[in-house]
């Protein structure tokens, strides 16, 4: 008892000492303007018009508001995935791929509760054969949530108007909004799976007249002063430098 005891006061004094972080990025670049305190920069060439502005941090991420315009005659495809964000320490960084974030956090509820049900039929095994069809469809599950109940219970998102992803037409984007608060009086964090289905940027057809815009993630790195958020866009590079502040309260 006394090792374990130990071993718990170790983890909470190590837990203790990680630095707690505030950080801010703010673009080199003169804003071109503002949104709701955020500084927006943009880049045209060609038929592509890119804007890019920070939005948040968590804890282990960092956001950015991104929007892709087509201003051509043919329409084009776009993968955020191929965002990249070059740190002036540190590895390069590509955006995190919504759609394997989707996958990975489905496979992970499937995976828990396959244990969750495991762990229910050894506690039903070790039980009498009389009480055997009680215990598994009550007590046994007591406080566990039934088979798809954490898909059905948010997907009240899914279908929240004006959510933070979405393609318009550029001629009304002034009046799309962003920040939506879809539900709870929150948007979802990178933790969260309805933040990368119904927020962030995912591969999608921009036709000539319409601009993608949502949000691109990236892990987050404290120890870099400088970060370069770099696209491709129709195999045109696009390239906004950032500073990044770091805060020790």
């Amino acid at each position: 008892m006394k090792p374990l005891f130990t071993l718990v006061l170790l983890a909470l004094l190590i837990s203790s000492c990680t630095p707690l972080r505030v950080v801010r990025l703010e673009p080199d670049a003169e804003p071109d303007h503002y949104r709701y305190g955020e500084k927006i920069v943009t880049d045209e060439q060609a038929d592509v018009a890119v804007a890019v502005s920070y939005y948040d941090a968590s804890p282990n991420y960092i956001v950015f508001n991104l929007e892709v315009e087509n201003k051509g005659t043919e329409p084009f495809n776009f993968d955020p995935a191929t965002c990249l964000l070059v740190p002036d320490v540190g590895p390069v960084s590509l955006a995190i791929d919504p759609e394997m974030e989707l996958l990975s956090m489905d496979i992970q509820t499937i995976q828990q509760e396959k244990t969750r049900r495991t762990w229910g039929w050894i506690g039903a095994g070790a039980l009498v054969a009389g009480t055997v069809v009680a215990i598994t469809s009550d007590a046994g599950l007591e406080g566990l949530d039934p088979v798809g109940s954490s898909f059905a219970s948010e997907l009240a998102f899914s279908v929240t108007e004006n959510l933070a992803f979405a393609v318009v037409n550029a001629q009304a984007a002034s009046d799309f909004r962003r920040n939506a608060i879809p539900y709870a009086d929150e948007i979802p964090v990178p933790e969260n799976r309805f933040f990368w289905l119904d927020h962030a940027v995912r591969y999608t057809t921009i036709r000539p007249g319409e601009k993608a815009v949502g949000k691109v993630v990236f892990p987050r790195n404290d120890e870099a002063a400088a970060f370069s958020f770099n696209l491709e866009v129709q195999e045109k590079d696009f390239r906004f430098p950032f500073s990044q502040r770091v805060y020790k309260p």
